[in-house]
């Protein structure tokens, strides 16, 4: 069986900048602190938990505990529902990524997972924001470890026991940033790049990319799995 596994911001849904301006303002919200760094390239961990305990190590001088990392959370889905409010046409997911992900639970052989470096909560209000049904397929998120490959693993995990099967025979990642590469690289999984910011990934060496998914078959074709009948 193969396991298909997503990413969300930039992957699933158009987040990327906006997820940056509300993280910048939650983190003041919650800390006091302006002008922190929202460039994810620049963190040991591209995840909200392990971007905030370093951000927080930088900018307070001290390890952050679980109620500083949860005040942060709570401001940036405070932020995320304020946005919406005002601005909900931000809310938008990568072109086809509805029907791709329905095309893909047509699939004999095939299940899905989604493994993101948001919080839960986040991740989930994102989700139903940008319109996109994820219902019935697992997912991991910050809260399932620090590091990428810790919850890339967890909703590996998660899919295999949701299916009755101890592992998969592949395992394919989509993501759009240079960690969901890494992570990807290291866990022996399959990598596609996807969404509006590929040209990093083209640099590293990704050959699989495609900005969004409104060409279903191509995909398919691409990933050398078995169209629906």
């Amino acid at each position: 069986m193969v396991l298909i596994m997503f990413d969300i911001d930039g992957t699933l849904t158009e987040s990327y900048a906006y997820d940056q301006q509300a993280y910048a303002g939650a983190f003041l919200d919650a800390t006091g602190c302006s002008g922190v760094n929202t460039d994810w390239h620049s963190y040991e961990h591209v995840t909200s938990h392990g971007i905030t305990a370093q951000a927080i190590r930088c900018h307070l001088g001290q390890d952050a505990d679980a109620a500083m990392i949860q005040a942060v959370e709570q401001r940036m889905l405070r932020r995320l529902q304020a946005l919406y409010r005002h601005s909900p046409e931000l809310f938008c997911e990568v072109a086809g990524a509805s029907d791709f992900l329905d095309y893909l639970r047509g699939l004999d052989g095939v299940t899905l997972s989604l493994a993101t470096g948001c919080w839960l909560s986040e991740a989930r209000f994102k989700l139903s924001a940008s319109g996109i049904d994820v219902d019935g397929i697992q997912m991991a998120s910050s809260e399932d470890g620090c590091s990428r490959t810790d919850i890339m693993t967890a909703a590996a995990r998660r899919a295999g026991n949701a299916v009755g099967i101890p592992s998969f025979d592949r395992v394919i990642y989509f993501g759009d940033g240079l960690w969901d590469m890494k992570a990807a690289a290291a866990l022996g999984y399959e990598f596609v790049g996807i969404g509006e910011r590929t040209e990093l990934l083209r640099q590293a060496g990704v050959s699989c990319l495609h900005r969004d998914y409104s060409a279903p078959a191509a995909l398919i074709s691409s990933l050398a799995l078995s169209a629906v009948s």
